[in-house]
């Protein structure tokens, strides 16, 4: 007997089946948007590689499909009387529409953000925006990118216009065998979506997860365009950041690499510490740092200062987000799997810069000019150790209010500096600028001066620059500034017109800058070697004299020789190491590629085991395994302080 020309295969199954083909049509459809949204990133892919890269696609695309569907497919399936209303229908089509069409608005909206991160989202984005007002930015994103919203509206007609209701014969009421229909319905999808979550139905295959994503890839950020923001928020909810490796065992790890730093010699001057994140001022901006002349840079100031202070061949960022800047430049401790303080770790006892310099008894002040609660600075300032806040609230004054973010570089600049001179010397301070920041606006009086040229960011680059110069000119005039380290840097990279600064190298380059106006010993120009953020706590604790051990994941720049500074980064699953020019990947089990830099800075040459680079290929896994485990052990053992 044929069973199957009992089942409902032309009623029930095949409507179902059509609508969850067309949410894979619409999925595919976002990714295409996606890659060409950030074709920058991506227009180095051949057509062999975009085949592998569009197969593996589908496949997180199916498994996503399996996620987002799971209460639809129990709605249209479960054997209640139900199933034969219109109303229970044409709500069962509406919970199909509705979930896959935030889908939809994920990848959509990821397809703009990519751009400033350089990864697919994860679910710790919730965490980083929650107390901040992004409504008027979207609002501005969704009319600069109005042809997203005209696919979004055209993708949510012919999902409305083509769904497909399936149906239980003729009756109206559902008799038994409408039930054993769509039991063996239920079965069926069931084992569907658990084929679809797993990736196949090979029994030794694990549910897909983001690392997956490599196989089918070269390079790690074409990984962003296999996966899709949805999946990648589904599959690291309430996943637990940092796996514990063991490479080595404690005495051979502590020989290759440890995060302690001993205590130093006091420096008798106790100078004070002003810190400045630039938002988004990466190098790509700067002449000087790329070697071109003064009036074709966006920093005509810094590329000064610079030219006045320590500063490196190469400088980097360790992560691709302001919170990971501020954990790197306060803490040293680097973005590895997942940012600080969206993580468990975050709760973890520590002392960052500011703790030790107010145990030296240095005064401690953090400034940000945006609403208070803005990415949660305020909290973050008082457990990284500054004992006072100044923000928006206390800048009182909304006149200089920018309507997006908070008070315009200008004037809170200069506030900055006239604060200071109230309080009690030494005293260490950071500021956060925000004008830089997405959506680029300045100041009306200021249009017709800068322009944006190829980039909208250049224009705010060039007005923070110019109010990073006033506020060196009245600094000077203030009583501290002689006795005064300044430490410069941005926080992350931004938009970018250059391929050099599009790879998994290039991303994370920023300024890093080291300035005291009145100590000749400090190194003017760029030097050889490696700075980047987590370098730069342990680089001013050794300069003011820290009493005590700490733990710091980045080198003391002062008494570490060039060639033995190095850069760590994580991107899209996989770790990463430079040193000397030589970039090293890792995926955790295995080295994936290393480039020589120096020679071939847009990463086309993999020199993987190519002879000549096998001695340096080794050290680097070396050190970066240490570095590694010494960091996952440390963050998920409380370990980030040195016991007194």
């Amino acid at each position: 007997m044929k069973i199957y020309k009992y089942l409902p295969i032309k009623e029930f199954f095949i409507p179902i089946a059509c609508n969850l083909i067309m949410a894979l049509v619409c999925l595919i459809i976002c990714r295409i948007a996606f890659m060409l949204e950030n074709w920058g990133r991506f227009s180095d892919i051949n057509i062999a590689d975009m085949a592998k890269i569009y197969q593996g696609g589908i496949r997180f695309d199916w498994a996503t499909i399996c996620y987002v569907n799971i209460l639809y497919i129990v709605f249209v399936t479960i054997p209640i009387p139900l199933l034969k209303k219109d109303r229970y229908q044409q709500t069962t089509k509406v919970i199909f529409i509705i979930t896959n069409a935030l889908c939809w608005m994920a990848n959509l909206m990821d397809a703009v953000y990519f751009q400033f991160i350089g990864r697919r989202c994860t679910s710790s984005v919730f965490t980083e925006f929650k107390n901040d007002n992004v409504t008027g930015v979207l609002g501005i994103e969704f009319l600069n990118h109005w042809y997203f919203i005209v696919l979004f509206i055209l993708m949510l007609w012919g999902m409305w216009k083509f769904y497909q209701h399936p149906t239980f014969g003729n009756t109206e009421k559902l008799n038994w065998r409408d039930g054993v229909q769509a039991m063996i319905g239920l079965i069926v999808s069931t084992i569907i979506i658990i084929g679809g979550i797993r990736g196949g139905f090979d029994p030794e295959l694990r549910p897909l997860n983001n690392k997956d994503a490599k196989e089918y890839t070269a390079k790690p950020v074409h990984s962003a365009l296999v996966l899709n923001t949805p999946f990648s928020i589904i599959r690291t909810i309430g996943k637990r950041a940092f796996p514990n490796y063991n490479y080595y065992t404690e005495e051979e790890l502590n020989k290759i690499y440890s995060p302690v730093h001993p205590a130093v010699k006091e420096n008798p001057q106790h100078p004070n510490v002003v810190i400045i994140i630039l938002e988004s001022f990466g190098s790509e901006y700067s002449a000087y740092l790329n070697g071109k002349p003064k009036d074709t840079g966006y920093m005509p100031f810094l590329d000064s200062l610079m030219q006045e202070s320590k500063t490196y061949e190469m400088m980097f960022s360790n992560g691709h987000s302001s919170i990971d800047g501020q954990a790197s430049v306060h803490l040293s401790i680097p973005l590895m799997v997942e940012s600080f303080f969206t993580s468990h770790a975050a709760l973890n006892n520590i002392r960052g810069v500011a703790t030790e310099l107010k145990n030296m008894g240095y005064q401690t002040a953090y400034f940000h000019g945006a609403d208070n609660g803005s990415l949660s600075l305020d909290g973050f300032s008082r457990s990284a150790g500054y004992d006072q806040y100044y923000g928006r609230t206390e800048y009182a004054n909304d006149a200089d209010w920018d309507h997006h973010w908070g008070i315009w570089d200008e004037p809170f600049l200069q506030f900055y500096a006239k604060k200071m001179s109230t309080m009690k010397q030494p005293f260490a301070t950071t500021i956060f600028t925000l004008t830089s920041h997405h959506p680029f606006q300045i100041p009306s009086e200021y249009k017709d001066v800068y322009k944006e040229g190829k980039l909208p960011i250049y224009k705010t680059i060039q007005y923070s620059d110019m109010a990073l110069k006033k506020f060196f000119d009245c600094a000077k005039k203030q009583p501290w500034y002689d006795n005064t380290l300044f430490v410069l840097t941005g926080d992350h990279t931004n938009m970018s017109d250059k391929k050099e600064y599009q790879t998994d190298f290039g991303t994370y380059k920023v300024p890093v800058i080291f300035y005291h106006p009145t100590d000749s010993t400090f190194c003017k120009g760029k030097i050889k070697g490696i700075g980047q953020h987590i370098d730069i706590m342990p680089t001013i604790l050794s300069y003011t004299g820290c009493k005590r051990p700490y733990v710091a994941f980045g080198a003391n720049l002062l008494d570490t020789a060039p060639e033995q500074t190095f850069h760590v980064g994580f991107q899209n699953d996989i770790y990463q190491i430079v040193q000397n020019g030589i970039l090293l990947q890792f995926d955790g089990e295995k080295s994936t590629a290393l480039y020589d830099t120096n020679k071939d800075k847009l990463l086309e040459n993999n020199i993987l085991n190519k002879s000549g680079y096998k001695d340096i290929q080794y050290k680097l896994e070396r050190k970066l395994k240490a570095f590694i485990q010494s960091y996952m052990a440390r963050m998920n053992t409380n370990n980030l302080v040195v016991k007194d």
